[in-house]
């Protein structure tokens, strides 16, 4: 279960979302309580960042204002993805470069690439994947 600070965290997100629409003039105060209102009466029922996204998708069907949210929060799930693979690479390298260099190498530069993922390099080196099973 999250923290009340990442809720916090997600309630903050779409109040300071609504206060640039409100100032740019995207939307009048009765549209902007509206979808505040959403978000408090739902805060309660996120334990992660997805259900938050899941929340925004769902609200952007009743509320067009949130499609720039949308397209932000896409991107800042990709790229939290993104930064967990990295780190997951990171520290295998770290864990196995004393002993086996080559196989450190080989696995840093294939993650390089935009096509792998944690589990396209588990297929391809078992000791990765032993790796990512016992942490």
């Amino acid at each position: 279960m999250p923290s009340q600070n990442s809720k916090d965290e997600y309630a903050r997100t779409v109040a300071l979302f609504l206060a640039e629409l409100l100032r740019t003039r995207q939307v009048n105060l009765v549209r902007a309580t509206e979808i505040a209102q959403k978000v408090v009466q739902n805060i309660n029922l996120l334990d992660t960042e997805q259900h938050f996204l899941e929340l925004i998708v769902e609200l952007h069907k009743d509320f067009d204002e949130l499609h720039p949210l949308l397209g932000r929060m896409n991107l800042k799930v990709q790229i939290s993805e993104k930064e967990k693979f990295e780190q997951r690479v990171k520290e295998f390298a770290i864990y196995i470069m004393a002993t086996d260099l080559t196989t450190a190498h080989a696995i840093m530069h294939e993650a390089l690439s935009e096509n792998h993922t944690i589990d396209s390099l588990s297929a391809k080196y078992p000791l990765f994947k032993e790796f990512i099973q016992k942490s």
